[in-house]
């Protein structure tokens, strides 16, 4: 942002510099919900990128401007060592400043940068303040799709979560989480039900030691105990139990990066992927964006950035799958002003579908030749532009309509 000068008058500033003197008044900075409310004032988004060539090896300083992309939708791919965290903070410290809400799910815990809140979730009791509840009810999702779809959704993701479950494990936890909606007076048939205390993963496994015990019609003691064996371990993790779940509303209002470093791969995933479809289904509950909107603002309501994104794409089940939530996201969120932000190696990490819907790519260097030959070709480079294992970290190649095409760049770093 343009500093205000000394000693300018009121009256000769724009309406960008004016919100930043009230901003500066304020003493508001991003990632508080104060902020946002001058994110009109802020666009269009313009994030530099750092210090490239042009066609005449003049130097020249790129950005990244998603208003002029299709959508807002980037790939980041490279080597260990390329540089690729350092440049997610670069995007993501350049949204919070204009205002557009940024969440972060971060597997790694290193995606740290300046206007986001860190939510430490763990494993352990007492380890964090906040914790994730899949089974919140979305009266939106449910007066459109019905109880039943929201039951079937999340077993078909628990069993993503722990591994392959049969179709009679499936159908026996459908039994129960059906019972457990029911015992805590959610009913699909009155919708005043809806905004009840849910259940918790707990009250699910409790359900199937219940049923073992007194058993549960069409299922035997074996599938029952088969079906409690592979859900005990994640349904305990207090942070699926603990009383406070994250609202949408807190993860928007102040841009919360939630540090998954310290959960398993069972439950980054279930965590990730019920993150993903809060958000995606408070789009939706907003509608639509205009077709032609007016600004940014009107473009994009928030993004979704996502460190090691193989975590999700490469876990179990296919990630081609339709019902995968981020081909859900790669091929609808556009339209409710969602944009993503994914990283990853490689590109082999991403499904068909999220590599049909994104058109702009950064690709760091340090890559081994087959992968480079993979990602050169979308980028219109040849491989040995991405092979050399001897560059410093921060070197690579943009491609988008913001910078008319293929670049080659240094990132700059992001100041501490």
């Amino acid at each position: 942002m343009k500093p205000v000068r000394k000693h300018q008058k009121v009256a000769e500033l724009n309406s960008r510099q004016r919100a930043w003197l009230e901003i500066e008044r304020r003493k508001l900075r991003p990632g508080m919900p104060e902020y946002q409310e001058f994110r009109r004032e802020l666009m269009p988004i313009e994030i530099e990128l750092g210090m490239g060539f042009d066609a005449q090896e003049s130097p020249i300083i790129y950005k990244w401007k998603p208003g002029q992309e299709a959508n807002g939708f980037l790939m980041v791919t490279g080597g260990s060592g390329s540089g690729k965290t350092e440049a997610l903070k670069l995007f993501g410290a350049g949204i919070a400043e204009h205002g557009i809400p940024i969440i972060t799910i971060d597997f790694h815990g290193d995606v740290t940068f300046p206007g986001q809140t860190t939510v430490r979730l763990r494993a352990v009791s007492g380890g964090s303040e906040f914790g994730i509840n899949p089974l919140v009810i979305e009266p939106a999702y449910i007066r459109q799709m019905g109880l039943g779809a929201k039951i079937q959704r999340e077993v078909s993701r628990m069993s993503r979560a722990v591994g392959c479950m049969s179709e009679q494990q499936q159908s026996c936890l459908y039994h129960v989480m059906e019972q457990t909606y029911r015992q805590f007076g959610i009913r699909e048939e009155d919708d005043s039900t809806w905004g009840r205390k849910p259940p918790t993963l707990a009250d699910i496994v409790q359900g199937l030691s219940d049923g073992y015990r007194s058993g549960i019609e069409a299922f035997d003691k074996r599938t029952i105990s088969s079906c409690w064996s592979k859900l005990r371990r994640i349904c305990s993790n207090p942070v699926f139990i603990r009383g406070e779940p994250l609202r949408i509303h807190d993860l928007l209002a102040w841009n919360v990066r939630l540090d998954c470093s310290r959960l398993d791969l069972p439950s980054q995933l279930l965590v990730a992927e019920t993150v993903l479809e809060m958000l995606f289904e408070a789009g939706r509950g907003e509608g639509e964006i205009p077709v032609k909107p007016e600004t940014d603002a009107d473009r994009y309501r928030a993004f979704i950035m996502i460190d090691e994104a193989r975590v999700l794409t490469m876990g179990r089940g296919s990630p081609d799958a339709s019902e995968h939530i981020l081909n859900i996201m790669a091929s609808q969120c556009r339209k409710f002003g969602i944009g993503l932000i994914l990283a990853s190696q490689m590109c082999s990490h991403f499904s068909r579908e999220v590599h049909t819907n994104i058109n702009t790519r950064l690709a760091m260097k340090r890559m081994d030749p087959d992968e480079a030959k993979k990602v050169a070709m979308h980028m219109g480079l040849v491989p040995r532009d991405l092979i050399s294992s001897e560059s410093p970290p921060g070197l690579g190649y943009f491609c988008g309509a913001s910078t008319g095409g293929t670049v080659r760049l240094r990132l700059r770093q992001l100041a501490d």
